[in-house]
């Protein structure tokens, strides 16, 4: 029995050496399969066919000219399957389709979904009429990736705590794989938006990296050597620093200060207005605008000095207007003052998809990574 249960592991981890290394390196040949992942040809032959009528890679062609042997080329079948991405901390949730290439099929917005009940049965509902709309089979989602604002347990199974959601100790991954069948994965929401980035935004190659939002919410995702750096406690990433520029917070004191200026916006239109108000030289907001600056400014850059990461993203309404953002950019590489390089400083490229993208792509990810020995 031993015997057997070693074979299967072994199996299994060589099938997904092949399919990481075309995933990562396709269209690419049997043989250069066998070259690249040090597997004899008879077990890369013998395999790939196994995957192939999974429908998950398909064949597309040959490669070679002239009298000599032409190679069949293999690669991801982008219509083998599909990834669902869900953002529960954004307002309205978002939804997203992948297809196994990464590329982004579709995008929704959905109700509000807070509260166990809505999480029990809601959720499940929403995701089945957003899949059906698209016209795919149930069969082809192959991971539904969830976006939590709130705290999970070492396993990533269970909601800790989360304010936004209005629960605790809640075991949302059982509860969606018993209504949908289908694989879930639970993810931090600033460390999906971190990894969106990673995977295929603005720090995609990069392995240590800082992502700071500052949106309803304010707090970091921090990658160090590929790996999510969630802390001794699971709470790293908190930037309680950063609370008094959070949308809600930052609009409702500028209302409170400035009525006349701001009557009748909505959060994101006080804040762009405040800015415009502030970059034309318009006091008191130009003050405050650079009060806001220097403080933002002073934290990023003791964050880069401490832990001297590949590049710093920034998400969130201080990104919105491009002159603001250069300003906040450049005061945070002058505190940084290295000694070597200054680091890149850049705005996140998924913006408000940012944590719908990561869930779907870390569902992507488990797919195609590489096994290891447990």
């Amino acid at each position: 029995m031993i015997k057997i249960g070693n074979q299967q592991m072994l199996r299994d981890i060589n099938k997904s050496t092949l399919l990481h290394t075309i995933f990562h390196h396709g269209p690419i040949s049997r043989i250069d399969l066998s070259r690249k992942t040090k597997l004899s040809p008879t077990t890369v032959s013998i395999l790939m066919e196994e995957i192939i009528r999974e429908g998950i890679v398909r064949e597309i062609g040959t490669t070679g000219s002239g009298v000599g042997r032409k190679m069949t080329l293999l690669n991801i079948d982008s219509q083998g399957g599909y990834i669902v991405g869900v953002d529960l901390a954004s307002s309205p949730a978002h939804c997203v389709l992948l297809n196994l290439n990464g590329e982004l099929v579709a995008t929704q917005g959905l109700k509000p979904i807070i509260g166990e009940e809505q999480l029990r049965s809601g959720l499940p509902e929403s995701i089945t009429a957003f899949i059906d709309k698209q016209n795919i089979p149930l069969d082809l989602i192959k991971r539904i990736g969830i976006s939590i604002p709130g705290r999970l347990d070492d396993i990533q199974s269970t909601i800790l705590a989360s304010t936004y959601l209005k629960v605790r100790n809640f075991p949302l991954q059982s509860c969606l794989e018993e209504a949908l069948s289908i694989p879930a994965l639970l993810i931090n929401d600033l460390d999906a938006a971190g990894f969106a980035e990673r995977f295929s935004g603005a720090a995609k190659g990069d392995h240590t990296t800082i992502f700071i939002m500052i949106d309803y919410g304010t707090g970091a995702g921090l990658v160090l050597n590929d790996q999510i750096y969630h802390g001794s406690r699971g709470t790293a990433g908190r930037i309680q620093a950063f609370d008094p520029f959070c949308t809600p917070t930052l609009s409702t004191k500028l209302k409170a200060e400035y009525p006349e200026a701001f009557d009748g916006m909505t959060a994101e239109e006080t804040i762009r207005s405040f800015i415009d108000l502030a970059l034309m030289g318009t006091e008191p907001f130009r003050e405050q605008a650079d009060r806001i600056i220097t403080d933002m400014a002073d934290y990023c850059g003791k964050a880069l000095q401490l832990l001297n990461p590949q590049k710093m993203i920034l998400g969130g309404w201080i990104t919105d207007n491009g002159l603001f953002f250069d300003k906040l950019v450049t005061a945070i590489q002058k505190r940084e003052n290295s000694l070597v390089a200054t680091t890149p400083v850049v705005a996140s490229h998924w913006k408000k998809y940012g944590a719908a993208m990561g869930a779907a792509t870390f569902g992507l990810h488990e797919i195609f990574k590489r096994k290891t020995v447990q």
